[in-house]
């Protein structure tokens, strides 16, 4: 298990804006058609007797009901509690704590995206820390997350992830998002020992999913893939990981959007999925798409995936100043691109419109925030919280709260 104590430090900023990356790990994943029926092993594996399974429902799938006969058959119980929203909202978290007390749990197995993920998580979290609120433990950049994190204990609890969609990454990294629904304010959190002992990417789970939320989770694929290869921390195995998994999800999103099926594409969107999750997990960090995506989903309540897919063209519009040759790389070998007579701005803007191009074919068409119910006064508040995100610190470009008031406004 690594540790998140490091103390922030002063250094020289004409040297590197950024004198140390923190690498840490993601959880081993079990890949492949069938993983889920080694369900029963990891949990026994890992000393579970009794299981809390946090799940929105997936109802009409079958797949909580195939989950807990194989948990079952290994001599594991289990207490499902499916009251998460799409957002995770503190209340699902705080409610779920006394659901798992109850019932006497001594493990989570969280079973769907990253909502389902994550509310495990912070129930781990909070239960591993119970001076402290949800809010206590949230990641800024005023005050700076490793100030925070330092004094979080690492959860006890072990959690088990199934994964039902090819977006999240969530069963495989030590991050959470939650939402103040009372300030409409949605943030991350973080700390050692956050991410499962355990995550399960099943290919035939995935294509269980109805076409919308196929082409919403395969946009945040590609987002989390693309992101770490644009951030401003550089970190070289998340550039590696980043740039194969976008060039799955461009070959292979639209046929598993129109056909879950499709069984090559859709083991490539499970492949892609992980190596997007590795690509943030191992440093990249996803920039400021997320960010602004994040309060979009907090005043609206929209899903994850379709916030992204709403600010990603115009929000990476925005960093083609910042980081031409990065994208002019992406356009090369992601997206299949000759860039060869273009300058590093021309392929940097064939990235962009490549991208605009997927998302389209995807059927992601209407990005005007008005059309979501969100008003001027929204985007004076989504401004102030967008810019304190943790995942603004790796954007490839600077930005102030008046540049993000601009871009809200501007997609009106």
């Amino acid at each position: 298990m690594y540790s998140f104590e490091i103390k922030r430090m002063t250094f020289q900023q004409d040297i590197k804006q950024f004198p140390l990356n923190v690498i840490g790990q993601v959880s081993p994943v079990i890949v492949g058609w069938g993983a889920h029926k080694t369900v029963g092993d990891q949990l026994v594996a890992n000393g579970f007797k009794h299981a809390l399974l946090c799940t929105t429902g997936l109802r009409g799938t079958g797949i909580i009901d195939e989950i807990q006969a194989v948990a079952k058959n290994a001599g594991v119980a289990i207490t499902v509690y499916n009251k998460i929203h799409s957002n995770p909202r503190i209340e699902d978290v705080e409610e779920g704590i006394q659901v798992f007390k109850d019932a006497e749990c001594d493990g989570i197995l969280s079973v769907g995206g990253g909502s389902s993920h994550d509310v495990g998580k912070m129930i781990r979290m909070r239960i591993s820390n119970p001076d402290k609120t949800i809010l206590d433990m949230a990641c800024k950049l005023d005050p700076h997350f490793l100030d925070v994190i330092a004094d979080i204990k690492a959860p006890s609890i072990p959690q088990v992830s199934v994964n039902t969609t090819a977006g999240t990454g969530a069963e495989m990294t030590p991050f959470a998002v939650v939402t103040d629904w009372e300030k409409h304010y949605k943030f991350p959190l973080l700390c050692a020992g956050l991410n499962p002992v355990m995550g399960i990417n099943d290919p035939l789970l995935m294509r269980t999913m109805p076409m919308h939320l196929a082409a919403q989770t395969g946009i945040d694929c590609l987002i989390h893939a693309f992101g770490g290869v644009l951030s401003r921390l550089n970190s070289q195995i998340a550039i590696s990981c980043g740039l194969n998994g976008a060039r799955l999800v461009w070959e292979n999103l639209p046929e598993f959007v129109y056909n879950r099926w499709n069984d090559k594409a859709c083991e490539a969107m499970t492949w892609a999925q992980y190596l997007g999750a590795t690509t943030y997990g191992l440093g990249g960090g996803v920039g400021m798409i997320h960010a602004t995506a994040h309060q979009v989903s907090a005043v609206n309540d929209i899903h994850h995936g379709l916030a992204n897919a709403i600010m990603m063209v115009p929000a990476t519009r925005l960093n083609i100043p910042a980081a031409p040759e990065k994208m002019e790389l992406l356009a090369r070998i992601a997206f299949n691109v000759d860039t060869r007579n273009m300058t590093r701005f021309e392929a940097a803007e064939a990235f962009v419109n490549k991208m605009e191009e997927l998302r389209n074919r995807v059927g992601i068409t209407d990005i005007k925030l008005s059309h979501y119910n969100i008003k001027e006064p929204d985007c004076e508040h989504m401004s102030k919280n967008s810019v304190n995100d943790l995942n603004m610190e790796g954007n490839a470009r600077d930005m102030t709260e008046a540049d993000v008031l601009a871009l809200y406004k501007s997609m009106l």
